[in-house]
């Protein structure tokens, strides 16, 4: 099997391995490769495109989760995991 080679997004402002989203909780997922931050604005407005219903969205850094962004009430906020 082939590891995946990760893909420059300009929006996003980092090297992308994949995205997903699950229309039934509106919660999108960004997969970035290692040591990669995505921009938030970049990925909200990304998934936001996908679903305008959009929730919540998930980055992932390699394997290692990244931030994660939850929309309250009408605005946006971004957490770090717990262990970070």
């Amino acid at each position: 099997m082939t590891t995946p080679k990760p893909v420059y997004h300009s929006e996003l402002q980092c090297s992308v391995l994949g995205i997903s989203y699950d229309f039934s909780t509106r919660q999108g997922v960004l997969s970035m490769a290692e040591t990669n931050a995505c921009d938030m604005r970049g990925c909200i407005a990304l998934f936001t495109r996908i679903d305008p219903a959009v929730k919540t969205i998930q980055t992932f850094a390699g394997e290692i989760e990244d931030t994660s962004y939850r929309l309250v009430g009408k605005e946006w906020k971004a957490n770090l995991p717990a262990n970070r």
